[in-house]
């Protein structure tokens, strides 16, 4: 019995390949052990192959598992598509299905790996004892269940949960088919299988993926409108609201394009609502005109950035870090907005509430930098650190004193927040447009004015980065190198970081929530004593590492890069590598 598990299947877009990844996962979720899944597949608007990787273990997990220990696959033509992304573990276990009579010699599985290949009769059984063939994906539930020591029972409930009420017929079907292929692993394989899971877990946990995290955390925070245009990898942000939000009585409306969403978004919060819009990176390009408009005009807006491979339309349903130069400084002028970047599912939930927060009391543009293996992966997180950090989330409006004839909608004051009347308040009407204004909000070509508003709105910017400058350390906290990273590379990092200390080196791990305006303090606070460090990154053009060249002067002399460009999410051995080659030049010198 082992305490952990990385499995792969691979499959066309038929053949419910990520049905049984959710079903794996959910199982192991009820069973209260930690489980993560990456789900891939091709850019195709249909059809198409599809992967699911699975990890299961009874200690948290931060990443998807370097090395697959059990392979799946319906079809070798469809797992060539996934070679460069599904790696074995030496000895691993490849169930395939004995239908396909691709000979084994071409199968793209290097030798080396010394894979032991089992055929599985998964269509036959489907099709033959069910008559039902596309219930070969909850055949493998059962063989993967019954090899694994997966809990079975849980896999069934999960099945009832989501079929048992609106769809019994389907529901016993597909436990019919979990239960043959069990019993075809007991009646046809010997003992021996190297990867039986000890399933031993705590209390149940919840499974979310970090999209709907992030929906959630925008309920929570208050949300009552959305905006959007569906775009991978962020439509399930859509697709979530739109079935949840108005049950909060909030409203989702689908627009014609990308410009169109972001202004009804910001037209909606200019009203009173907590707005939001969701985009990937292309789409976010058509953004930012509106986003300077919210920081000039000073209405509050979130935007979600679901990054994906780019440029242009790049790789849809891939992964990148690369967008991070766009969401600083993607607008003309000087546009003061806020960067904020989850860093596992739990996070995203957060995030969303810190995002609103910012927003609404300091009156501008807060940008979410999310990804899609961030926002597109399953993972059981922890109800309580959910709700670990509360907001209390509100605009500042004017007195009574305040309106009337000398009302001003732009008063300078202290901290940069002016008090913003909504549509309806008596004597709260004011001038408002994208054009440079005074305190009242009449259009000026002063270059005087100009530099006093633009004063202005950066008094914000270094009060966000004292409140907001939330920095996560893991690791030894006097090391004298550290690992900086952000966003979805944080579980790798940390894994990486507790690998390199099983070896014998002290190291830690910084990682910041807030990108920008940068925490200066925070991370003052984190890097003492650091002599040595490497940026971690999966942004070929390594913006992370170059931004804080540019932004922030008190990082360590010796600071190297780790990056590359996406596609791939990054790997544990990746990072303990990168840790190794520079470690290992501090203890030459």
């Amino acid at each position: 019995m082992q305490q952990e598990v990385v499995l792969a299947i691979a499959g066309s877009g038929g053949d419910g390949v990520i049905t049984a990844g959710d079903f794996i996962t959910k199982s192991a979720a009820r069973k209260g052990l930690f489980a993560f899944m990456l789900k891939s597949y091709g850019p195709q608007i249909r059809g198409g192959e599809s992967s699911a990787r699975i990890r299961v273990s009874a200690k948290p997990i931060y990443s998807q598992g370097d090395f697959v220990d059990v392979l799946a696959v319906f079809s070798w033509k469809d797992f060539k598509r996934f070679t460069d992304e599904i790696e074995l573990r030496e000895n691993a276990v490849v169930l395939y299905d004995e239908s396909d009579k691709t000979p084994l010699e071409v199968v793209p599985i290097p030798p080396e790996k010394n894979a032991r290949f089992i055929a599985v009769p998964f269509k036959k059984l489907a099709s033959e004892e069910l008559k039902v063939p596309l219930a070969k994906n909850m055949v493998l539930l059962g063989v993967l269940g019954e090899l694994l020591n997966l809990p079975l029972d849980a896999l069934k409930d999960a099945v009832m949960q989501k079929f048992g009420k609106k769809r019994p017929e389907a529901a016993a079907i597909n436990i019919q088919a979990i239960d043959l292929g069990a019993e075809w692993v007991k009646q046809n394989l010997p003992e021996g299988i190297p990867y039986r899971l000890a399933a031993e877990g705590g209390n149940p946990k919840l499974v979310m993926t970090g999209n709907d995290a992030l929906a959630f955390g925008a309920i929570h925070a208050g949300l009552n409108f959305f905006s959007g245009y569906p775009i991978t990898p962020a439509s399930p942000i859509l697709e979530f609201l739109a079935r949840e939000l108005p049950r909060f009585g909030g409203a989702v409306i689908q627009t014609e394009d990308e410009l169109a969403a972001v202004a009804m978004a910001l037209g909606a919060s200019w009203a009173g609502a907590r707005a939001m819009t969701a985009s990937s990176g292309p789409g976010l390009s058509l953004k930012q005109e509106t986003i300077g408009l919210s920081a000039m005009a000073e209405i509050p807006l979130v935007v979600v950035n679901v990054q994906r491979a780019g440029p242009s339309t790049g790789i849809p349903s891939k992964t990148e870090q690369a967008d991070l130069f766009q969401a600083i400084g993607g607008t003309n002028g000087d546009s003061p907005r806020v960067v904020l970047a989850p860093a596992d599912v739990e996070d995203n939930f957060q995030v969303a509430v810190e995002a609103f927060y910012l927003a609404e009391k300091y009156q501008l543009p807060v940008i979410i930098l999310s990804d899609q293996f961030l926002g597109e992966r399953s993972e059981t997180v922890d109800e309580e650190v959910l709700f670990a950090r509360e907001r209390k989330i509100a605009r500042k409006l004017p007195s009574e004193e305040e309106l009337g004839e000398e009302y001003a909608r732009y008063k300078l004051t202290e901290d940069g927040v002016s008090p913003m009347a909504i549509p309806g308040m008596k004597g709260g009407q004011h001038y408002i447009s994208g054009l440079e204004h005074t305190e009242k909000g009449w259009p000026s070509s002063s270059g005087t004015i100009h530099q006093v508003m633009s004063e202005k709105r950066a008094r914000k910017l270094p009060l966000i980065a004292e409140e907001s400058g939330f920095v996560r350390v893991y690791g030894d906290e006097d090391a004298s190198f550290a690992v900086l990273a952000w966003g979805s590379t944080k579980g790798a990092v940390r894994e990486a970081i507790e690998a390199a200390r099983e070896k014998g080196m002290k190291v830690k791990a910084i990682v910041p929530q807030l990108l920008y305006p940068l925490p200066t303090k925070a991370l003052d606070a984190a890097l003492k004593g650091v002599e040595r460090a490497v940026v971690v990154e999966l942004s070929f053009g390594a913006q992370f590492y170059r931004y804080l060249r540019a932004f922030y002067d008190n990082l360590p002399k010796e600071t190297y890069s780790y990056a590359r460009a996406g596609g791939n999410p990054i790997q544990v051995q990746e990072v303990l590598k990168a840790i190794e080659a520079h470690y290992k030049k501090e203890v030459e010198a």
